[in-house]
């Protein structure tokens, strides 16, 4: 599970994810450029984001 944090409400998010937009639920800012972190020991987590589209068109070949 992976946390964002949004630096307008100050809130945290989660999401199993790490592709996609990410949207927070409390103010609806774009958390997408944001740190990953592990939402259960807050360490910060270094993901190399690959555009999904991308990432499809490797599992259609």
């Amino acid at each position: 599970m992976y946390q964002k944090n949004c630096e307008i409400c100050h809130r945290a998010s989660y999401s199993s994810s790490e592709v996609g937009k990410w949207i927070c639920p409390i103010c609806g800012n774009d958390l997408t450029n944001q740190p990953f972190f592990d939402a259960m020991t807050f360490e910060r987590i270094h993901i190399k984001t690959v555009p999904l589209h991308r990432k499809l068109k490797k599992y259609q070949k």
